[in-house]
Formats: C-alpha cells, sequence, structure tokens
C-alpha cells in the first residue's frame, strides 16, 4: 500500500512517536509519505490518507476542514471526513452524554455569553478552553470568583468555548485507552509536572505505560459502541471524578497514540489499518 500520514508545517515543540508505526509498516512492505495538510499534491495517488500530527489545525479549523473533504474526495480517508465534522467540536461530549456515557461536567457558551454555573457544580476553580482545541490551546484554569464576575469574558476570543469543573485528581494522572478498529490495544498514565494541569509531554507531563482495570476497560468499550462510525484509531482520556471515572476527551482526529510505551502498539495499529481496508 501507498500510505499518507499528514501532519503540519513544523513539528517544533511537540513530541510525536509515529516514526514506530512508520518503521512497521514499512517493515511490512508498505511505502508511507508524510506531507502537511497545508500542501497540495495529487491525493489520488496514496491508497489511503492517514490523520496524524495536524496539530496546527486548531487555530484555521475551517480550513482544515475543507482542506481534509478535498483530500477525502480523492483518497481513503482515516478516520472518515464524518467522524472529523463530528468529533472536532467538543459538543460531541454532550451527545455522547445523552448516548450514556459519563463525562466531566460540560457547559458549552459562546465567548459573548454571560456564563451561568450549574447549582451543583460547587468546585473553586473551573477549566475554560475553545470548544475546538488541542494540546491545551488557549486552555485556562480560574477561580470560581472570576467567572460569578465574568472576568473570564477577558481570556476569550470569538467563537465557542466550554467550561468544566476543575478536576483536582488530575494531579494524579490521565489515563488514555488506545483503540485501533475499536479494539483495545494499549493504555497509558499521563501526569502533570508539579504545579501544572496540562498532561501533555510539551508542557513537562510524564507519561508511563499502565495497566487498565476491567472498569475502564469496561467504559472504554461503552465509548467504542457509543460511536456508530468506523474508527481506525480513538483514544479514550478518562479521569476519576466523584469516585468513578469520566470521560474528558474522545480524541478521534489527530491523537498522539504513544506507541512507545507498548512493544506491540504499532503491530496492533498495522493489523487495524490491513483489516479495515479488506472491508472497502
Amino acid at each position: 500500500m501507498k500510505i499518507l500520514f499528514l501532519s503540519c508545517e513544523s513539528l517544533t515543540g511537540y513530541v510525536s512517536d509515529d516514526y514506530l508505526l512508520v518503521t512497521e509498516l514499512q517493515e511490512q512492505g508498505h511505502s508511507v509519505e508524510t506531507i502537511a495538510w497545508t500542501h497540495d499534491t495529487d491525493w489520488s495517488r496514496f491508497d489511503c490518507a492517514i490523520i496524524r500530527t495536524t496539530w496546527d489545525y486548531v487555530s484555521m479549523p475551517e480550513k482544515f476542514f475543507k482542506k481534509l473533504q478535498h483530500i477525502s474526495i480523492q483518497t481513503k480517508l482515516y478516520n472518515s471526513i464524518s467522524t472529523v465534522e463530528w468529533n472536532i467540536h467538543k459538543s460531541y461530549l454532550k451527545m455522547l452524554e445523552k448516548r450514556g456515557v459519563t463525562i466531566v461536567p460540560t457547559l458549552l457558551f459562546k465567548h459573548d455569553e454571560d456564563l451561568k454555573l450549574p447549582s451543583d457544580w460547587n468546585a473553586a476553580k473551573f477549566v475554560v478552553k475553545p470548544a475546538i482545541s488541542a494540546t491545551s490551546y488557549k486552555t485556562v484554569v480560574l477561580p470560581r470568583e472570576k467567572i460569578l464576575n465574568h472576568e473570564y469574558k477577558n481570556e476569550l476570543v470569538p467563537g465557542d468555548w466550554m467550561c468544566q469543573p476543575f478536576i483536582p485528581h488530575i494531579t494524579d494522572g490521565e489515563v488514555s485507552l488506545i483503540y485501533f478498529n475499536k479494539k483495545f490495544s494499549h493504555a497509558l498514565l499521563k501526569v502533570p509536572k508539579a504545579g501544572d494541569f496540562r498532561v501533555q509531554e510539551e508542557f513537562g507531563g510524564e507519561i508511563t505505560s499502565y495497566n487498565a482495570s476491567q472498569e475502564l476497560l469496561a467504559l472504554g468499550q461503552k465509548i467504542m459502541e457509543a460511536i456508530p462510525e468506523e474508527l481506525l484509531y480513538a483514544r479514550v482520556d478518562l479521569v476519576p471524578h466523584e469516585g468513578h471515572f469520566a470521560l474528558m476527551e474522545l480524541e478521534l482526529i489527530e491523537p498522539s497514540l504513544y506507541f512507545r510505551t507498548n512493544p506491540n502498539a504499532a503491530k496492533n495499529f498495522a493489523k487495524a489499518l490491513m483489516d479495515v481496508e479488506t472491508k472497502r
């Protein structure tokens, strides 16, 4: 197969271990080419295009989506354009909640709205971030009084936003379950550095392999079953909240998949790709 990995103009400042997947696919006889999504080429020369490290899209989501639409007309896109459209805006969390998935309490609002906290949100601090974001893009943690006094508006740019209670247990780490073709592959724990809440490596977070419990795996499978679309890859981010785990984010577009944390991860991805390709 001729496989395209979609990336961005520069990965400076980012951490990626997709080279492990590239090596695995090449060892299996496939060719892999990486191109920034902002570039132009004959996309039809590839058997499939896989969205990978396109992490600059949050500053131009409309342009990104239009380019993916263009690419998807010429070759098979993973994940699909319909999946991208659904997952790019954090409103998907509310949709999953309606399907029975326990999520971190989430309130969606416009930048010019007066945010009204639900009466049962008793947290001392709150996370405010764009409804289209990645790698903690424009994410801030604000004390309750700034929310109540509408001082949060000083942090906003025009667009859709979301607010969640700050989960103190985030300092213990965020668990990520990785799925390929909706089958569990591996799990990892992301712990922020001391004094921070951001778990990404770019901000000093520590990433380690993790042995997921049956409770976590059951929740992850429930989330997979709530998605009617075919998924080549998915990352389920979970945090402890009020005595149970809750979904923080479901990453279906360009998630880090942390191949280095499990010796079988790249092989699992490659097998999933071959399995979904044989269905075509």
